[in-house]
């Protein structure tokens, strides 16, 4: 009864072994060959593989991506990244002035009011209708980052500029009542203001009135001389 006991307990401890030895070869994943690596690296980083080389255990690769150029490093029987550094970028070249007046008058047609390089975005206003566009571009692509409308504002006369002379304003009122000019004053308003000219003769003195821009006369008072 011993023996079989003994037999049986030898029988279970040889098999326990064995699919323990099994188990472990067969779990245990085989490390990565190089297409595999390959297939691996330009899945998980979309980029396409130039180069590559084994180092031991690690496979040295390098990937294009976006316009760059990286080293990876990855370890053939885990599968994990142990290096990933950017070898070398592709230097851009900003667009001209004259590109991105291509660029904004297809996008946006109008006249051009201006254009002003910020960094790495041109500035641009236009002027189309009644409306002002400002758009910012990428500098590299020409790509409309953002845009934003605002109302167009109308140009005001520069009623400075149309304001009378003194002179001319004298004149005006010397028309109505000729003598001598006592006093001159300009007074200022936002439709162009107006002078205020005192005038005196033998027989009446008046305060003329007179729109700066116009010239109307806007009103007189006068005052007649009492003495005979």
């Amino acid at each position: 009864m011993k023996k079989w006991l003994i037999t049986i307990t030898v029988i279970i401890i040889v098999c326990a072994v064995a699919l323990l030895f099994f188990q472990e070869r067969f779990a245990k994943e085989e490390p990565l060959s190089k297409k595999e690596a390959i297939t691996h690296i330009q899945s998980l980083y979309n980029g396409q593989v130039k180069h590559i080389k084994k180092q031991g255990n690690k496979y040295k690769i390098e990937l294009l991506r976006n316009d760059a150029t990286y080293e990876v490093a990855i370890d053939a029987n885990t599968r994990q990244i142990t290096d990933l550094l950017l070898k070398e970028a592709v230097k851009k070249s900003l667009l001209s002035e004259v590109q991105v007046r291509k660029y904004v008058t297809d996008y946006a047609p109008g006249e051009i009011e201006s254009i002003a390089l910020e960094n790495t975005y041109y500035k641009v206003q236009v002027s189309n209708d009644n409306k002002i566009k400002n758009l910012t571009l990428d500098a590299y692509t020409g790509e409309v980052i953002s845009e934003k409308d605002a109302p167009k504002e109308v140009n005001k006369p520069d009623i400075e500029k149309n304001v009378i002379s003194e002179q001319k304003a004298i004149q005006i009122a010397q028309q109505e009542l000729k003598g001598e000019v006592d006093s001159v004053n300009y007074k200022e308003t936002a439709d162009g203001g107006y002078y205020l000219i005192e005038i005196e003769s033998d027989n009446a003195e008046a305060i003329f009135e007179i729109h700066g821009v116009t010239g109307k006369i806007m009103s007189v008072r006068l005052e007649e001389d009492g003495d005979d």
